[in-house]
């Protein structure tokens, strides 16, 4: 019975060796975000909410997308690069897509404003030495 043993006993410690510590992330793990840019939203001059630009630092390469909040910092929606807009549905797991429009219109349709907004960088000490960007 010894003898059989020895062959399974030999491959599993191969196998064993031979993996080593994987630096592959499982597919839920948590990624590393940075915010890269920041704006303040004013609706006829008065502060109405800030459109923050994210990227997820992914293994298959960075993932940015714009997070769109009110004046007190609730989470109303989310914009992609390309403009495409969400609207966040309180336990819901789906967001509601709301189409690809410009900047401005999408914060605006997300903050339910009645007149256009402007979008006012937030320039932070760190990207003061550096002209801010302008969100597409």
């Amino acid at each position: 019975m010894r003898r059989n043993l020895w062959p399974l006993l030999l491959a599993v410690a191969a196998a064993g060796c031979g993996a080593g510590p994987s630096n592959a992330l499982p597919p839920h793990a948590a990624r590393p975000v940075r915010t890269l840019a920041q704006w303040r939203v004013l609706e006829q001059g008065s502060p109405a909410g800030r459109v923050v630009l994210l990227q997820i630092e992914d293994p298959s390469g960075p993932l940015r997308f714009y997070r769109v909040e009110d004046a007190q910092g609730r989470w109303l929606g989310h914009a992609s690069d390309i403009g495409r807009f969400s609207r966040r549905v309180p336990f819901a797991s789906e967001e509601e897509d709301l189409g690809v429009l410009p900047m401005a219109r999408g914060v605006a349709l997300l903050l339910e404003a009645t007149v256009p907004v402007q979008l006012e960088p937030i320039v932070a000490e760190a990207d003061a030495r550096r002209e801010p960007a302008t969100p597409r």
